[in-house]
């Protein structure tokens, strides 16, 4: 992306129209190349280049330049660190004449056989030596020079509309991992972004985001932009481009863009370890609300539940109040996990994980096991009927685990035929007769333990017993 300050663009009526090149500029871009050559500074090549920006405009000359320069290698020219020259001269600290500056300047060229003056800033960009020269296609820079133009736009946007005839969905799922807020209408397919403009702070990092985004747009067949950006004096100005209006590089002759996905990735990872009785689904299919369209991170599942969770990126408190909104046409659970570092205001909701770097893995475990545990439909007859149990004793927990029951149904609703229900286990009946039969008392408590199991304090107590705690984990068991 071009630096702000390179951005031609003509703003007329209400209207903003980005000044993008044709071929006619082949002329000037291989004037620009033909002052190329070896062992020639960067400072050289632009002086020499400056009568250029006489002649034609000075942004774009600035901008053609910078392209040209990406496509060459340079050095330094100094044979030993820069770095070091400025740190053994500025040891001395400072001198008031010429005669204790000379001194200087001999010690150091003694001790480090180098002529400090002449490479003491040799690693500036300026002082930077040219080394190698590409063969380099003036249409290329044409294309590059508009592709970036472009994206230097999209950081004055306000909100961007992309329509596109194909492609959609690998444009939803790069808008999604580069964090940007938007909004996907079905029909006509339409991806309304909401820019830099619309932040009041963040506005850099999720500019270099959106214009990210650009070369994915220009992949897709027939698309065009409608928009609104931010130009003279803070006034709105209307933007409409399309694959029509100047030629624009192609995603196999650009460099490869990476983005961090590692947040998402060890999300998946640690929640497949942790949550092993639901199952995650990456990338899910998309869900309608009226005519918007949403693809979410990941769909996890439990028997019959089904929960959506959505991963987000930048935020407003609007753009989730509006999200939200959206979400419960849908009809179906969406959680949104958002990173609050990426956001500036306070907003909460029943269905809404916050986050600072590293995602709270536990929390949302949590959460969805209490939402399985308020939602799951519980026939309590057809969990009788499902039941088989032989054991003289079983455990809530086990039951839970082994018949895929709720915790809290079987504390309060569910009763076994046969068996006596305790405070955390069922006893057959016939068991609990035998059991009635002995005699506990002046027994301890771990000696009963280690006979019958963990169950046994809840018996004797069942049976009236009175414990008389002789330390903090024993007791002696008293009649009534």
């Amino acid at each position: 992306m071009l630096s702000s300050d390179l951005l031609r663009i003509k703003y007329r009526k209400g209207k903003a129209e980005i000044l993008f090149i044709d071929d006619r500029y082949v002329g000037i871009i291989n004037d620009l190349i033909s002052l190329l050559s070896l062992n020639k500074t960067i400072g050289e090549f632009k002086e020499e280049s400056s009568y250029l920006k006489k002649i034609y405009d000075q942004k774009l000359i600035e901008a053609l330049t910078t392209l040209i320069l990406r496509k060459v290698k340079v050095e330094e020219s100094s044979p030993i660190d820069p770095k070091l020259i400025r740190s053994k001269l500025f040891s001395y600290g400072p001198v008031t004449n010429n005669e204790e500056r000379n001194k200087i300047l001999n010690l150091v060229s003694k001790e480090l056989g180098i002529d400090p003056i002449k490479f003491i800033y040799s690693d500036m960009e300026e002082e930077l030596q040219i080394k190698y020269i590409p063969e380099i296609n003036p249409l290329d820079i044409i294309k590059e020079y508009n592709m970036e133009l472009l994206q230097t736009a999209a950081f004055k946007a306000i909100k961007l509309k992309v329509y596109a005839k194909n492609n959609w969905k690998d444009l939803i799922y790069n808008i999604k991992k580069f964090g940007l807020m938007y909004n996907a209408n079905a029909d006509p397919f339409s991806i309304e972004i909401f820019g830099p403009a619309s932040l009041l702070k963040l506005t850099e990092r999720y500019g270099r985001s959106m214009a990210l985004l650009i070369p994915y747009i220009l992949e897709s067949n027939n698309w065009k932009l409608e928009g609104e950006i931010m130009g003279k004096y803070n006034r709105t100005y209307f933007l409409e481009i399309d694959q029509n209006d100047a030629i624009f590089p192609s995603m196999s002759n650009m460099k490869n863009i990476s983005f961090d996905s590692s947040l998402e990735e060890s999300f998946y990872m640690k929640f497949k370890s942790i949550a092993k009785e639901w199952n995650i689904i990456r990338e899910p299919e998309p869900l309608l609300a009226g005519n918007s369209v949403f693809i979410p991170d990941f769909l996890v599942m439990r028997d019959n539940i089904k929960i959506y969770i959505e991963i987000v990126g930048f935020w407003t408190k609007e753009y989730l109040r509006k999200k939200a909104e959206k979400i419960r046409q849908i009809n179906k659970p969406i959680l949104l996990v958002v990173d609050e570092s990426l956001g500036y205001e306070n907003f909460n909701d029943n269905y809404i994980i916050k986050f600072k770097k590293e995602i709270n893995v536990g929390l949302i475990y949590s959460w969805l096991n209490n939402y399985y545990n308020s939602n799951t439909s519980i026939n309590i007859n057809e969990i009788r009927e499902k039941l088989s149990l032989n054991e003289n004793v079983i455990s809530f927990d086990e039951i839970s685990k082994k018949y895929n029951v709720p915790m809290n149904i079987i504390k309060k609703e569910l009763s076994v035929n046969g068996y006596t229900k305790m405070k955390n286990f069922f006893i057959k009946n016939d068991y609990l007769q035998q059991l009635k039969n002995n005699d506990y008392s002046n027994k301890k408590l771990t000696e009963l333990t280690k006979v019958y199991g963990d169950w046994i304090q809840e018996l004797v107590e069942f049976l009236g017993y009175q414990l008389k705690w002789i330390g903090v984990t024993d007791a002696i068991v008293k009649k009534p």
